[in-house]
């Protein structure tokens, strides 16, 4: 089976289906973690990690970060739907995570 996302590491760029999926530079980070991830769940901490760092606090309480990767998250698909509305390759972990799928 071919797979549909192409990342380039080198520009930070993702393509799916062979059209340019036009992601910030920290919803590249969290697609190319989540993808190279195969079928195993990344937590909202470590997806968050790789946006703003290992350990940066944010929003409110000590799971606050969890709100700002749902956003992500969303942003991300509406951008791949865009393209394809069928997309569905990323996965939710109720409590504790995403996976990328495909």
């Amino acid at each position: 089976m071919r797979r549909k996302l192409r990342l380039d590491a080198d520009s930070r760029r993702a393509r799916w289906c062979g059209i340019e999926i036009p992601l910030t530079l920290g919803e590249y980070a969290i697609v190319e973690r989540l993808a190279r991830s195969g079928d195993r769940d990344v937590t909202y901490r470590a997806l968050y990690d790789v946006v703003r760092g290992q350990g940066f606090r944010a929003g409110a309480g000590e799971d606050g970060y969890r709100v700002n990767v749902r956003a992500f998250i969303k942003r991300i698909r509406r951008k791949f739907r865009d393209v394809d509305p069928r997309f569905d390759a990323i996965e939710n972990y109720p409590g504790f995570g995403y996976r990328w799928r495909e």
